[in-house]
């Protein structure tokens, strides 16, 4: 698991990076703060990456009111898309357990 950096204060908070080879259970169940946006690094295979993606769903409900939402990107997502995405997911007070597919 990585957290990137932050950026400035008024800007989204950093995203929480799934690797491939982490536990999406263990890493979603540590999180803290109000929301958090995952992102689900390529790299996983058809099973693993399943898996976490069903983990965000499931565990948003057993973790609300904080809101749990994450990005899977593909391996050639532009990091821009990742960002816009991340973004998105971060400022939608209404969504939770949400996964958001980029190619």
């Amino acid at each position: 698991m990585t957290v990137a950096a932050a950026g400035p204060a008024d800007a989204v908070p950093a995203p929480v990076v799934l690797e491939p080879g982490d536990d999406a259970v263990e890493l979603i169940r540590a999180l803290s703060g109000d929301s958090a946006v995952v992102v689900i690094r390529p790299g996983r295979d058809a099973t693993a990456l399943a898996l976490a993606r069903a983990a965000v769903a499931a565990l948003a409900l057993e973790r609300a009111p904080m809101r749990i939402n994450a990005v899977a990107p593909g391996a050639t997502t532009d990091t821009a898309a990742i960002a816009g995405a991340v973004g998105y997911l971060a400022s939608a007070p209404a969504v939770t357990g949400q996964v958001i597919g980029l190619r």
